[in-house]
């Protein structure tokens, strides 16, 4: 019976010992293990390769770079989750990570360290893919040059365009590349154009850009058209595979003929193939029709230059010097492009006569190089002699200042020799003092008053003059005429600090593209408004009759 007692417990004590061993070796080993959705592919097709290991660890511990150089990795997805078996309950880690094949073949997925454990190698076997289609067939790139000869600073234009043959949602990390080359400087002009088409029965994707093209040194010169990189993902029906083709376009070459500027030219290097320079003389809105007019009259001169395969940042400066004898303001340019997209600049000036007799206003001209003649012109703008008479709003003051005055008092004195002399003279010298004293005060009322009515006359017409000026949108001349009352007005109680923000604001609207006719006359009324509502200053008449 003990004997037996020592045998059976003997044997507990070997299967715990062996128990407690294989637990220890299992708790002390952790597999790492590597699996393909794939292993016989074609070209370009992408499988998903997964790595596991039965323990917890850092996302960081796998690192796809062991595929290289014969598979190129996607992005990685990790999990960590959890096994239970037997009710023991433990963890594992694992990577999803997409590759595709570098080359065609039989290849090998190396053993990879992940954690300090080896995953198992996987061959993979990679033949052609003879239904690929080829990066020429989805994407399409071309390019025009305006002119291949030009000379150093002149511009000339590269339009650039690029047709897509396939879904553009479909596209893996495009990649447009733009023209470039040594010695050349190329601008984007405007914004790029977008549109579907159909180009030999195919549904396409256009996408064209223009470029300005310079070059600041002579001679031969080349430079790459557009060039594109990325790739296409193609899935197969039921998604059974999914490839990504990669779309590589080499750029084209153009050449491009610099020529140097000629040595014996002087002046300002202008070259262009064509230049076109013209003004117009406008009084309140309509050709100017004579050229006698009053001073203070504004005469606006609005003059365009247009210019022919040149950028818009790169048209002259124009400087024109104007005699002493009238004033110039001039409005911020208006730079664009016409119809036929040659850059256009127009420029306005307000020119105010403020003197009498004859004034010359300076011609204008440009001295430009004719690149298709290979020859120098100048583009020439005429002068404009006036004759200017004095302003009759002047005279109009004078006149109506004249009919306002008082005429003078004529005071009579008589004296009365009768009886009591000495009384009598008491009594006169008093009333010669009184009627002195009224006819001293009734003279200083009549002058404030002529002086109130003068005013008037003043901010009454260049109030009219700036309300005028600001319906036919000349902010330029409305900031000149409150400039010339600012002080006048302000001592009458005009807030002037608010007017001339109005002002801004309405010059403001002349550049902005929606502007409603609403708003540009609510800012006029409001004007009005503040020009009408003066400060109330005490009447002198008032403060007589108190005493």
């Amino acid at each position: 019976m003990k004997a037996s007692m020592k045998k059976t417990t003997l044997i507990k004590k070997v299967i715990l010992f062996t128990t407690l061993c294989v637990s220890g070796i299992s708790a002390s080993y952790a597999q790492a293990i590597a699996t393909v959705s794939k292993n016989q592919i074609t070209e370009n097709e992408v499988i998903q390769l997964m790595v596991s290991i039965d323990k917890s660890v850092d996302q960081s511990t796998f690192d796809p770079s062991q595929l290289a150089p014969d598979f190129r990795s996607g992005q990685i997805g990790f999990k960590e989750s959890y096994l239970n078996n037997n009710g023991n309950t433990s963890k594992y880690s694992q990577w999803t990570v997409s590759i595709i094949p570098t080359k065609m073949g039989s290849l090998t997925i190396p053993s990879m360290n992940v954690a300090g454990e080896q995953t198992n190698p996987i061959t993979i076997r990679v033949t052609k893919d003879a239904t690929a289609p080829k990066s020429s067939d989805v994407i399409k790139v071309s390019g025009e040059l305006t002119k291949d000869e030009l000379y150093e600073g002149e511009t000339a234009q590269f339009d650039a365009k690029i047709a897509i043959f396939a879904d553009i949602r479909r596209l893996k990390d495009p990649n447009i590349i733009t023209p470039q080359g040594n010695g050349i400087e190329f601008s984007p002009i405007g914004e790029s154009k977008q549109y579907q088409t159909v180009i030999d029965g195919l549904q396409a994707t256009v996408v064209e850009q223009a470029f300005s093209v310079s070059a600041n040194q002579a001679g031969q010169l080349s430079f790459d058209g557009l060039a594109f990189t990325g790739g296409l993902v193609q899935t197969e029906r039921y998604g059974r595979s999914t490839k990504l083709i990669p779309l590589n376009i080499t750029p084209k070459q153009y050449q491009l003929t610099v020529l140097a500027k000629p040595a014996d030219f002087t002046g300002t290097w202008l070259p262009t193939t064509d230049l076109k320079l013209g003004q117009q003389w406008l009084v309140d809105g309509k050709p100017l029709s004579n050229t006698t007019i009053e001073a203070g009259t504004a005469i606006t001169r609005q003059i365009t230059l247009m210019m022919e395969d040149v950028p818009p940042e790169k048209l002259p400066k124009l400087d024109i010097d104007y005699p002493k004898s009238v004033r110039m303001y001039d409005e911020k340019p208006l730079i664009g492009k016409d119809s036929q997209g040659n850059s256009v600049m127009t420029i306005k000036q307000v020119i105010i006569p403020h003197t009498g007799g004859t004034v010359k206003l300076p011609a204008v001209s440009i001295q430009w190089w004719n690149s298709t003649t290979r020859k120098s012109e100048t583009a020439t703008l005429d002068s404009l002699t006036l004759t200017v008479t004095p302003s009759t709003q002047v005279n109009e003051q004078k006149i109506e200042s004249q009919t306002n005055a008082q005429p003078e008092t004529t005071i009579k004195r008589e004296v009365d020799h009768g009886f009591w002399p000495y009384t009598t003279l008491a009594f006169a010298l008093l009333w010669i003092l009184t009627a002195i004293g009224w006819a001293i005060s009734r003279t200083k009322v009549k002058a404030i008053n002529t002086s109130t009515n003068q005013k008037s006359i003043v901010i009454g017409n260049g109030s009219k003059a700036l309300i005028s000026a600001l319906k036919q949108n000349n902010t330029i001349l409305a900031h000149q005429i409150l400039a010339d009352h600012n002080d006048q007005w302000a001592k009458q109680g005009i807030d002037v600090a608010v007017i001339k923000e109005l002002i801004t604001q309405l010059s403001q609207q002349q550049y902005a593209r929606n502007t409603s006719n609403s708003s540009t006359k609510q800012i006029i009324s409001d004007i009005e408004k503040k020009l009408s509502s003066t400060s109330q200053s005490s009447n002198p008449i008032s403060e007589l009759e108190r005493l």
